[in-house]
Order: C-alpha cells, then structure tokens, then sequence
C-alpha cells in the first residue's frame, strides 16, 4: 500500500512540474527547444573529437563516437573537414546539413507561427546537392568541401522547416 501511495504522490508531482512548466512555455515552443537542443547535442558528438583533440575524453569516446556517425556518413577523410588537428566524424557535406538544421532550429525559436510550405522548396533544396554530387561522380568537376558544405547547409536548414511541420502538424493539437 505504501508503494502504491509513493508512486501516486510520484505522479501528482509530476503533474504539477509539467503544469508549472507548462504554465512558462508552449507545448510549441517546447518541442522546438528539444529539437534545438538534440541538434545541438549532436553537432557537438560529430564534432567532439576536434572539440577536444588530445584530451582524455576524447580518446575514450572516439570509438565510440566513430561508429555512431559511421551508420549516417561515409566518413571519407578526403571529404571531411580537419579542426584543430582532428577530423569530423561526417563529411563536408553532412556537416552542412547538421549545421544547417541548427541554423533553421535557432531560427524557429524566434518565429513562432506555423509554418506553411509545399514540396516544391525542398525539391529546390535538393538540386544544388545533387547537381553537385552528379558532377564529382561523373568526374565533371574536382570535388570540394566547401562547396559540398554549401549545398548541404542549404538543404539543411530547409528540411529542418519540413520536418518541424510534420511534428507540429501531426503530432499536435490545435490547442496552443
């Protein structure tokens, strides 16, 4: 009985912190503080070893942090961006699209309106890239870093809007 009278107690408790909390901020606005924040954890994971080259941390979570972005990036050290000694663990190009994600994150912090878009942008978004792409296949041009990392920053920033609105519209109510 007293476990249960715990946990009850545990639950209004709850409750009250997520009212007060509530009381602050949106449910809108939270989940663009979470999204922003999970960007901002995970650029700092891709970017950790150059961040902390030579410390003790990062030696011990570099194979782990390696592996993590070895299942979404190639991780080819001609392709990818060198920071105080240390490469990225994504290329030139994820790094823009990480960076661009952020960028838009922090933009959606300020703008608070639902956003309203077509396809027809993030068609738009994609061509730079893979223009690009196309064309260091096919040996039309030299790759570049610089610029994988423009056309990535670029679709980046607009899939981030893309998939906000599929969060918002689809994941909440029309009560905020």
């Amino acid at each position: 009985m007293e476990a249960v009278q715990g946990n009850t107690s545990f639950n209004k408790n709850k409750r009250l912190l997520l009212n007060l909390i509530a009381g602050f901020i949106s449910r809108k606005r939270a989940i663009r503080i979470f999204l922003f924040l999970s960007l901002v954890l995970w650029c700092i994971g891709f970017s950790f070893n150059s961040l902390f080259s030579g410390t003790v941390a990062a030696g011990i979570t570099y194979p782990f942090l390696k592996k993590i972005f070895h299942m979404v990036c190639h991780q080819l050290d001609e392709k990818t961006f060198n920071i105080n000694g240390a490469k990225l663990f994504v290329c030139a190009r994820c790094t823009g699209i990480y960076l661009g994600a952020l960028a838009s994150s922090i933009a959606s912090l300020f703008y608070i309106k639902r956003f309203s878009l077509r396809l027809k942008l993030l068609y738009i978004s994609m061509v730079p890239m893979l223009i690009d792409v196309a064309a260091t296949t096919f040996k039309i041009y030299d790759y570049s870093k610089m610029l994988a990392f423009t056309t990535g920053l670029f679709f980046g920033s607009v899939v981030f809007i893309y998939i906000l609105i599929a969060i918002e519209n689809n994941f909440m109510d029309d009560s905020y």
